[in-house]
This record gives C-alpha cells, sequence and structure tokens, in this order.
C-alpha cells in the first residue's frame, strides 16, 4: 500500500449543484480519467468513500446501444413504471 496523504480543495457552486476538482494524484490512485464515473459512499463515521465506478460486462449479443436505449425508455416513462408498483 502506497503512502497516505491528505489533499484539500474547495467546493463550489456550478448552477443549482455543487462540485470540486480533483488532485491528479487522487485520480492517478483511483484509475481514473475524463469521463470516467466515481461513486461516493456515505461512512458512519462522516467521512465519504470515493471508489471508481467499475464497468459493466454486458452478456453477448447485447450491446451498448440496446442498453442506452432501454434506459431512455425507463427515463420517458418513469411515472408508468412507478405507478405499476401501487398495482
Amino acid at each position: 500500500m502506497g503512502r497516505e496523504m491528505t489533499l484539500e480543495r474547495k467546493i463550489f457552486k456550478m448552477g443549482n449543484s455543487y462540485g470540486t476538482t480533483y488532485p491528479k494524484e487522487v485520480l492517478k490512485h483511483l484509475g481514473a480519467t475524463a469521463g470516467d464515473e466515481v461513486t461516493f459512499e456515505n461512512l458512519d463515521d462522516g467521512t465519504v468513500k470515493i471508489s471508481k465506478r467499475k464497468a459493466v460486462e454486458l452478456p453477448d449479443g447485447i450491446d451498448t446501444e440496446f442498453i442506452e436505449m432501454v434506459n431512455e425508455i425507463v427515463k420517458e416513462n418513469d411515472s408508468v413504471f412507478k405507478g405499476l408498483v401501487d398495482r
């Protein structure tokens, strides 16, 4: 395991959201680059664990275009799907 280090960044306002930058040392440690997704896990001790989101391997015969199409259908019909839960 490598040497531990503490790095600081300021949080800034971006429209209705907030953002920050990542130090290059953190990105290197995560193995992350621009365009990658990260997950945030709130821990009981008040800290937050940041991890690079792992890519999902799709089964043979299913490509990313199909998954994107399904995701779009789910987004467009979200209220319909939520309504089915109550039936």
